[in-house]
């Protein structure tokens, strides 16, 4: 499993919007569908701060993404711009690996 996670402050008057978005069945996550491989998207808000959430998305490995972006990188810089009215900031935590050991997975995303 690979996994990206990404941190979003949103303008409080755009938060239902906001869960619309980057909530598992929004438009980010019928984006990534369009690419077997994409495992789903979770979405989480802070506990601390009712303007702060979290997404992570999931993928079967860093090739199913790698191939994602070589398919749709246009779609995916265009949905970007469109929802950047909803946040005042997006910070891209990283990018994870599930260290457990699966058959089928590559040695690279071990």
């Amino acid at each position: 499993m690979f996994v990206r996670i990404w941190r979003f402050r949103v303008h409080p008057e755009k938060a239902d919007e906001c869960r619309v978005a980057y909530g598992p069945a929004g438009p980010w996550a019928e984006l990534f569908g369009r690419v077997a491989g994409y495992c789903g998207t979770e979405l989480m808000k802070s506990a601390g701060d009712p303007n702060t959430y979290f997404t992570m998305d999931l993928w079967e490995s860093s090739e199913t993404w790698a191939a994602f972006l070589r398919a749709w990188g246009e779609d995916y810089a265009a949905l970007d711009r469109k929802c950047e009215s909803l946040t005042l900031s997006e910070f891209e935590l990283g990018e994870f690996r599930d260290l457990s050991e699966r058959k089928g997975d590559s040695a690279q995303d071990k």
